[in-house]
């Protein structure tokens, strides 16, 4: 099973630059489910596709599953990842 951490610099809006200073990275998942999460942190760009993501958000991270459905999103196809659980930051 793989999985990655997400980080703010993954997240939409199109203000994120590409590693090689080229243009916007491109939104192309969208975490679905959960609570407390703010819409501008949904959707995100992933280089490779993974089983799992985790979301960190304030002091906690948000699991969230690959599925097979696709969903248009501002007018983009974006593979949904399914909220699963949440676990804490240990102090």
């Amino acid at each position: 099973m793989t999985s990655t951490i997400l980080t703010t610099a993954q997240a939409h809006p199109n203000n994120i630059l590409r590693s090689d200073g080229g243009r916007a990275a491109e939104p192309n998942i969208f975490l679905a489910g959960g609570r407390d999460i703010p819409d501008n942190r949904r959707m995100h760009q992933i280089e490779t596709r993974m089983d799992r993501v985790k979301l960190n958000v304030e002091n906690r991270y948000e699991h969230f599953e690959s599925t097979s459905e696709v969903r248009d999103v501002e007018g983009r196809s974006l593979r949904v990842y399914k909220w699963i659980y949440r676990t804490y930051v240990a102090e």
